[in-house]
């Protein structure tokens, strides 16, 4: 029954993913282009007067369900060097349900896995009071939001604890969404005005958005309870009484993979709009005083509307609907879950609708900055949801950061300690010449059962990217 529900839980299970936040990079004034995902404002106080990224990648996972407790770390785990004894006989990772430790504290419970890579990207100035930028990135997420504990803990125990059975839970609600596609932003930034040392900057993207696959479960109301299976004595049934909920997904990667031909074909079902608008304030009276840096911003304003499959349910009858652990046995991937989710809930019925949007992760972000002229700084960044539990949209996850550190031109160190879903993290970052290195969260990397650190997820990033030139900025 592991597999049951997955598509609700792909960002609970800890394997490892990516994010968007980087911000041992993204808080550099070194950061070019990566900054701009923040701000799009900032591409007017680039140092530089030429930046070019050729790729930044970053690995990400977060939640506030359950604790990692295996006996090797998730660093070991994504690197592939577990050690054979916690190997089965094929070299697959035995990886037992004790490894994980669950936090029952009454909350809802979300988690997120992201996937992002950003591939060649230029930032230029054109002159002292403009910049312009085109930037490429490919994201890949699986998130829930709003889960209850009782449902999490009975999947994750596979029905067959139980303290669950006979025990009605009403009411649930949550949505779980997956989406993987590419953008392409052109970016243009310059000062609305400036005087005495102080300047006002404008910045907006407009992102042009390909997509490859979404599956979306979007409940908004669910009555369930576990009971004994009459025909297996050790096994159970997840019977659902009540259902008030949306369904929606594409099968484009089903029998494909993501290869260059996949990337950029004109048969992707999926094709949308997106905006980002940034203003920031500057107050700097020349290259030798301390710079403070004040912003604020709202980014991945828009979505993609996928051709698809999309059902709706209201009533699924007298009869309540039973979901075994055999339901789920051979398939793999949100797409193939939702239609056996789709087939039991209602074999053979017809699509509602043959198209279905997925919006993007909006979010409002406040950013503080001061930077001392001999390069030590310190960075506030506040990222906020701005998206309801119920939309049909991947979610920004809230998050606090204060970030110190040091800045010059060949040479960056990070330290960013962030409260993310319910939990604080600390991270490092190094960035000598052209190569970065760093995480959100070290501890997330490092921590197993022997150590008794006990992460809730994981972040790693690495990049190559380099400015050219010394932009001008004060005559």
């Amino acid at each position: 029954m592991k597999y049951f529900l997955i598509f609700v839980l792909v960002s609970i299970n800890l394997t490892s993913g990516f994010t968007q936040n980087l911000l041992g990079i993204s808080t550099s004034r070194y950061g070019g282009t990566n900054r701009l995902y923040i701000n799009p404002a900032l591409a007017a106080d680039s140092p530089s007067k030429f930046y070019l990224n050729i790729f930044t990648g970053n690995g990400h996972v977060d939640n506030n369900y359950v604790r990692y407790q295996a006996p090797f770390s998730l660093l070991r785990l994504i690197t592939g060097t577990v050690p054979a004894q916690y190997k089965n006989a094929d070299g697959t990772v035995r990886f037992a349900t004790d490894y994980t430790r669950e936090t029952l504290d009454g909350r809802a419970k979300n988690g997120t896995i992201w996937g992002e890579v950003r591939g060649p990207s230029f930032l230029m100035r054109t002159g002292k009071y403009g910049a312009i930028a085109i930037t490429t990135r490919f994201r890949a997420v699986g998130q829930v939001v709003g889960a209850s504990e009782p449902l999490l803990s009975a999947v994750r125990a596979s029905l067959n604890d139980g303290a669950f059975y006979s025990i009605p839970s009403n009411d649930n609600k949550f949505s779980a969404n997956t989406n993987t596609y590419a953008e392409l932003g052109l970016t243009y930034a310059g000062t609305l005005w400036e005087g005495d040392g102080k300047k006002l900057l404008l910045g907006a993207t407009a992102k042009f958005l390909l997509g490859y696959n979404a599956q979306q479960l979007i409940n908004r109301g669910l009555n369930y309870r576990i009971v004994p299976d009459p025909n297996n004595l050790n096994s159970a049934l997840l019977e659902v009484n009540k259902l008030d909920a949306t369904l929606s997904y594409t099968s484009y990667l089903q029998n494909r993979s993501l290869t260059p031909q996949t990337l950029f074909s004109t048969s992707a079902p999926g094709k949308g709009i997106g905006v980002d608008v940034g203003i920031t304030y500057i107050d700097q009276y020349d290259e030798d005083s301390p710079a403070l840096q004040l912003g604020v911003a709202i980014t991945d304003i828009g979505g993609l509307t996928y051709t698809g499959q999309q059902y709706m349910y209201s009533d699924i009858g007298a009869k309540p609907v039973q979901f075994k652990g055999s339901d789920f046995n051979g398939i793999s991937g949100p797409q193939a879950i939702a239609e056996v989710i789709q087939n039991k809930l209602n074999t053979g019925r017809s699509a509602d609708k043959t198209q279905f949007n997925a919006g993007l992760p909006t979010s409002l972000n406040f950013t503080a900055d001061y930077q001392l002229p001999g390069g030590l700084g310190v960075n506030l960044t506040y990222l906020q949801d701005v998206r309801s539990i119920q939309a049909a949209a991947i979610h920004q996850p809230t998050i606090v950061a204060i970030t110190p550190r040091y800045d010059a031109r060949w040479l960056s160190l990070a330290i960013p300690l962030a409260y993310l879903n319910g939990g604080f993290t600390a991270g490092t970052s190094v960035r000598v010449g052209p190569g970065w290195l760093g995480t959100d969260n070290l501890l997330g990397l490092l921590g197993n059962s022997t150590n008794g650190i006990r992460p809730r997820g994981l972040d790693i990033y690495a990049g190559f990217a380099f400015g050219i030139g010394r932009a001008t900025k004060y005559e």
